[in-house]
């Protein structure tokens, strides 16, 4: 079992558990979080009752007319709709049709705003623009070194992650210090390499990583192909962003969201969006 898929059995029994040991945790009304990738477009994430992460799918059991969602964008808030109606499709192959349209439209938009929930987010091409400087990207590289080097990667095979090492730098906090946020994925000769990882500042002021995962391995079904880091957004409202990303395999993808807790990361919700 690949770590990704190892946190999302972990993930889902975590939910579970938490459902049944807090039953009474909040009776506010379920918020679904959104990140909007266009005015007419936008990927859902997962639905949030008072601070807790809970799966979703596009059922007229989880997603209701009438229902609050919450739009995120390039680490902003950027506005709330409501769900208008549903349109339910049947599956075919390995696509579907269906989809929610919201109301009122985002400014931009058309008469309507279709929230995708039927298309992997990997495929909706929404990796996040970097915004690192060299100095930023130079840091990465150090501790994208580190990393490789504690898994014994090849030197051909460091020298081609470094390569396509892509670094974001975002505040998770208005006042906080700078977190790098950064992913690189390679296949030579049906081997795949995948790394992602956040580093943070250390106590001597250089940058060191706080949370990575790592793939090597044969190009087959359970390889984790690629991991992208998607958005920073504070999605259950204490004030401090999680870190959304986007994974995929062969013919599986999803998403995960990371939680800054006691120094470190927990993925506080990790859900597969797309398959055959």
């Amino acid at each position: 079992m690949t770590p990704i898929r190892s946190l999302l059995a972990l993930t889902s029994l975590l939910i579970a558990t938490a459902s049944v040991a807090q039953p009474a945790r909040s009776t506010a009304a379920p918020n679904l979080v959104l990140v909007l990738q266009a005015p007419d477009r936008a990927f859902p994430l997962a639905i949030v009752r008072g601070g807790a992460f809970a799966p979703f799918e596009l059922t007229v059991d989880s997603l209701q007319p009438g229902q609050r969602v919450q739009l995120h964008r390039a680490g902003a808030r950027v506005g709330e709709a409501r769900v208008d109606h549903l349109q339910i499709e049947e599956r075919q192959g390995c696509s579907e049709g269906s989809h929610a349209v919201l109301a009122p439209p985002l400014t931009g938009a058309g008469d309507a705003t279709a929230l995708v929930t039927t298309r992997p987010l990997k495929d909706l091409g929404v990796e996040r623009p970097s915004a690192a400087t060299e100095a930023d990207q130079a840091a990465a590289r150090d501790a994208a070194r580190t990393i490789l080097a504690r898994h014994r990667a090849p030197a051909a095979a460091v020298a081609d992650a470094l390569a396509a090492l892509k670094v974001s730098v975002v505040r998770i906090e208005r006042a906080g210090l700078p977190v790098l946020v950064a992913s690189s994925h390679i296949e030579n000769q049906d081997n795949v390499q995948t790394l992602f990882f956040v580093a943070e500042r250390n106590a001597q002021g250089s940058y060191a990583a706080t949370h990575e995962e790592f793939f090597r391995g044969g190009a087959g079904e359970s390889a984790l192909m690629e991991m992208d880091f998607v958005d920073d957004a504070d999605l259950d409202d204490d004030g401090v962003a999680e870190l959304v990303y986007a994974y995929a395999g062969y013919e599986w993808s999803g998403y995960g969201v990371l939680k800054r807790r006691a120094g470190g990361w927990t993925a506080v919700h990790a859900q597969a969006a797309g398959g055959c």
